[in-house]
This record gives structure tokens, C-alpha cells and sequence, in this order.
């Protein structure tokens, strides 16, 4: 009888693990590394300058094989934007080819195409790698948080004093401190920011907004042209990602300039990286998405860039957040916002702010 019941057990047990073949086939680090050492190398396509560029991936390979005991190469190949890498990598899948990309770096709204997708490989990242925690897997299984950028306005202390200065997005349309940038505002030349506000203002609120910043704005930057804030050509910017980076920068090189998150929580583009399901090297790719988020890769993306995750202790994202005791935006939220696009809404801030 005991025989029968050990016979029964294992046929059910066989029938679970042919249905779920996942199961049975779940990854171990041991597992990752071994098959590693075989691919000896890694590749992502994508800004020349992504992480610091070249220079930082010397030291984030050094690192890298050090933490797994390998010999890969890390290869960063120059590319062109997140979307037209996900546009490639698409195809290449379809196609049934290998990715261009072993890897696939973007933000929220690439990721969320490429989760709808279906794109991308399934690993167990928080049970697979100690350092990972559930909170740094945007898309579950799917994608690990790199390091997140707070949007917020950015200006010139010469021009604006600390007394006179916005202390968030709100501050920009007020009738009295308007009047130091009135005509002279500059806004960002995309609508993204306002559109990472809706889930917390609502989208009512946030086209009434637009119609009120609109008539203060006097030209258009894109991120990265801050130093034309430091020169005082405007004396503030309404919006821009990485203000708290942009802001880090200038200040260590003694410029007046000063950046301050936009809302509260603050509003943030979250950079993720994953592994396409038709990765050349899945196991080297599984193993430097994990990499990214140790103290190790962090701390040399903070050296050449000030970008972190304020997921990872001891990160200057992670201390800004916590002596300013913030509650930051969900980035699950965010990833719905851009899953649920909505045209109109869109069509309507480009026609207020851009046209």
C-alpha cells in the first residue's frame, strides 16, 4: 500500500514539473556562473556615455569578474536611444534571431513596451542573488531598478534668491514669485514630466497646470543643456530629469546652481535593465543585471555620474532620501501610467506647451 502511494506521489509530482517546466528548471547562482565561464562575454548596446562610458566599464569588468570569479569581457557597444534599441531588439525576436543586446537598458515607458511585449527572460532575481530585494524588481522576475533620476526644477542662485526661489512645481505659476521668470522660464521640450504627475495630481490638474506655465515660458531645453542655467542665459528650468545629479555636479565645480525635486513624492524616471529572451550570453547577462545593483557597480556609477539607486544603502540617492525622509513615487504606478497610454491626454499637453 505504501509503495502505491509512493508510485502515486511521484506520477503527480511529474505531471506538476511536465505542466511547469519552470519549476523544474529553475536557476541557481552556481548554475548562472558555470554557464558563464563558457560564454565569456557580455555585451549592451546602448549611449556611449551609459553608466560613464568606457572608462567606468573597465572598472565595472574588473569588478564584475571579481564577484563571480570569471574572465568575461564587458563590452559596451554605442547605440542609438532606448526606444530604437527595444524597436531593434523586438525584431530580432520576432525574427527568431539573437539580440544585438544581451542586455536591454530603459525606463519606464520602453520597459513597459517591452513587457507587453513579452520580450523579456523570466529569472528569479530575488531568490537567485542575496543582494536583490522584491522592492528592486519593477517588473517582477523581468527587470531590476538601476538607479532613478528625480525630475524637479533646477535654477540659478544668483538670479533667484533662497527667499524668493520655487520649492516645487506648484511655485512656478504663483502670481507673486512668477514675476521673477516671468518670459524668461525655460521648460523642458517634451511633456514626459507632466505626464509622470498625473497619477498624483490627477489629469485635470495637471492640464490646468500647463495652461498656466505655458504664458511664463520663454524657451525650451532639453536635458543636458543646464549650463545654460549656470550662465544665467534663463534664470530657471521648470523641469528636468536628474536635477539632483545636474545640480551635484555644478555645485562640486562651484557654479550657483541649484535643483530640487518638483513634487511630493517626488516624480522619477526609473532606469532598469533586463535580459531579452533572445540574448546571446543569457547567463553573463542574468549575472551583470544582478551585478548592477551590488555597492560594487554602484559606486562606480556614482563616481563617474552621481546616477544610483536609493534601493541600494549607502548610495547618495539612498542618503538624500532618507535625510529628507521622502516617500517616493511608486514606480509600479508609473510603469501602469505608460502601460495605459493615453493619446489624447498627450496630444492635449504637446498642444498647450510645445505648439
Amino acid at each position: 500500500m505504501l509503495s502505491l502511494i509512493v508510485f502515486v506521489a511521484w506520477c503527480l509530482q511529474a505531471i506538476v514539473l511536465t505542466a511547469h517546466p519552470a519549476v523544474a528548471a529553475e536557476e541557481t547562482l552556481e548554475q548562472l556562473v558555470a554557464g558563464a565561464k563558457k560564454e565569456a562575454e557580455v555585451t549592451l548596446l546602448a549611449s556611449a556615455s551609459t553608466f560613464g562610458g568606457k572608462k567606468a566599464f573597465a572598472e565595472l569588468e574588473t569588478a564584475f569578474n571579481k564577484k563571480f570569479g570569471l574572465k568575461s569581457k564587458v563590452n559596451l557597444a554605442s547605440g542609438p536611444s532606448f526606444p530604437q534599441v527595444a524597436a531593434r531588439i523586438l525584431t530580432e525576436l520576432k525574427a527568431g534571431a539573437k539580440s544585438s543586446s544581451d542586455l536591454y537598458l530603459g525606463s519606464d515607458g520602453t520597459m513597459a513596451d517591452m513587457h507587453q511585449e513579452k520580450a523579456l527572460e523570466k529569472v528569479n532575481w530575488s531568490g537567485i542573488f542575496p543582494w536583490v530585494t522584491k522592492e528592486m524588481e519593477i517588473f517582477p522576475r523581468e527587470t531590476l531598478l538601476v538607479y532613478a533620476s528625480f525630475h524637479g526644477i533646477i535654477y540659478n542662485s544668483n538670479s533667484i534668491p533662497k527667499d524668493k526661489a520655487p520649492r516645487g512645481y506648484e511655485d512656478l505659476v504663483d502670481p507673486v514669485l512668477s514675476q521673477l521668470w516671468a518670459g524668461k522660464l525655460a521648460i523642458p521640450a517634451y511633456i514626459h514630466w507632466l505626464v509622470r504627475l498625473s497619477p498624483l495630481w490627477g489629469k485635470d490638474k495637471v492640464l490646468g497646470y500647463a495652461r498656466k506655465l505655458a504664458p511664463l515660458a520663454g524657451g525650451r531645453l532639453r536635458q543636458g543643456e543646464e549650463e545654460r542655467i549656470v550662465s544665467g542665459e534663463f534664470p530657471i528650468m521648470g523641469s528636468t530629469g536628474a536635477a539632483l545629479e545636474t545640480m551635484w555636479k555644478w555645485q562640486a565645480k562651484g557654479a550657483p546652481l541649484v535643483g530640487l525635486p518638483g513634487s511630493s513624492p517626488p516624480t522619477s524616471s526609473y532606469y532598469q535593465l533586463a535580459v531579452p529572451k533572445n540574448s546571446a550570453h543569457p547567463n553573463s547577462a542574468k549575472l551583470f543585471v544582478a551585478f548592477m545593483v551590488t555597492k560594487e557597480a554602484q559606486s562606480v556609477m556614482e563616481k563617474y555620474e552621481l546616477r544610483t539607486s536609493y534601493l541600494v544603502d549607502g548610495t547618495l540617492m539612498a542618503k538624500y532620501v532618507r535625510s529628507h525622509k521622502l516617500k517616493l513615487q511608486d514606480p509600479k504606478e508609473l510603469a501602469e501610467v505608460f502601460l495605459r497610454e493615453d493619446k489624447p491626454f498627450e496630444e492635449e499637453l504637446t498642444k498647450i506647451l510645445l505648439k
